[in-house]
C-alpha cells in the first residue's frame, strides 16, 4: 500500500473517530442544535386516533410556538369537531428551559395516546445519556441513545423508567423513540415520518406516529401546513396563558 493511501485512510480514521466516541448526551446536544425548532412555528395538523377495534376518531388542530429569549410559548387548540373547539393545551418554559408551567407533562393530548411530554422538544437537563451499540432502521444506520430520568422527580413527570432514541447516522435527526414503563416494559413507540429539510436546513416530520404497544392503539399526528414567521403568531395569541 502507498504511503499517501495510508495517510488517506489514516486522515480519514481520524474524522471518524470523534463521531464514533461522542458520548449520549453529545449526540442529543448535536441533534438538537441541527434541528432546533424555529423561533416562530404555526402548523395545521389533523389528529387520528385509532383504537384497538380499528375505529377512527378525526380531530384538526392549530399549534402556535415561540422560542427566543424570553422563553418557550406553546399553544394547540382544536378546530374541529365543533363541540369540541377551543379546547387547549399550552406549555411554557423559562429561555434556560426550567421554570416549566402549563399543562401537566403526563397528561393526554386531546384523548389521544401522545402525552404532552412526548410533544415538548427534549429537555437535556432532566436526563441521563448513555450510548448503545448502533443499529439499521429501515435500512438506514442509526445512533441508539438510551435516556434514563435524571431524578425520580423527573421520572414521576414523564412516567417512564427510561427511552430509546434512535438517531439516523447521517444527521443526527430523531427517527424514533421506544418508551419503557416505570416497570421497564416497552410501552409505546413514536416514530418520526415522512422527514424533510426546511428553509434553515432542519429536518422536520410530517407524520408523528404513537403506537401503544400494550392496548394496540394509534395515534398519527400530521402536518398538514408549516409556516414559520412572526405574522402567523399574534401577539394576543398567548393573552392569559401562565
Amino acid at each position: 500500500m502507498s504511503r499517501a493511501r495510508v495517510a488517506l485512510l489514516l486522515i480519514l480514521a481520524g474524522l471518524a473517530a470523534p463521531v464514533g466516541a461522542q458520548t449520549g448526551l453529545e449526540l442529543i446536544e448535536v441533534s438538537l442544535r441541527q434541528h432546533a425548532p424555529p423561533v416562530f412555528l404555526y402548523r395545521e395538523e389533523t389528529l387520528i386516533l385509532s383504537n384497538n377495534l380499528g375505529q377512527h376518531t378525526v380531530r384538526t388542530l392549530r399549534h402556535y410556538a415561540r422560542n427566543d429569549e424570553a422563553g418557550l410559548r406553546s399553544l394547540r387548540t382544536i378546530e374541529t369537531p365543533v363541540e369540541l373547539r377551543g379546547i387547549q393545551i399550552n406549555v411554557a418554559r423559562d429561555a434556560d428551559g426550567t421554570g416549566r408551567r402549563g399543562a401537566d407533562p403526563t397528561s393526554q393530548v386531546f384523548g389521544s395516546d401522545f402525552s404532552v411530554a412526548d410533544l415538548e422538544d427534549e429537555q437535556p437537563q432532566n436526563f441521563i445519556y448513555e450510548r448503545s451499540a448502533d443499529v439499521e432502521l429501515d435500512r438506514t444506520p442509526h445512533r441508539v441513545v438510551h435516556a434514563l430520568p435524571r431524578n425520580e422527580d423527573v421520572a414521576r413527570a414523564t412516567g417512564y423508567a427510561e427511552r430509546r432514541i434512535y438517531l439516523r447516522k447521517d444527521n443526527l435527526f430523531i427517527s424514533r423513540i421506544d418508551y419503557q414503563d416505570r416497570r421497564g416494559r416497552l410501552a409505546r413507540r413514536e416514530t418520526f415520518r415522512d422527514p424533510r429539510p426546511d428553509e434553515s436546513g432542519a429536518w422536520r416530520p410530517s407524520m408523528i406516529l404513537m403506537e401503544n404497544l400494550r392496548d394496540n392503539r394509534r395515534s398519527l399526528l400530521k402536518i398538514e401546513r408549516r409556516v414559520h414567521s412572526r405574522d402567523y403568531i399574534p401577539v394576543d395569541v398567548f393573552a392569559g396563558l401562565p
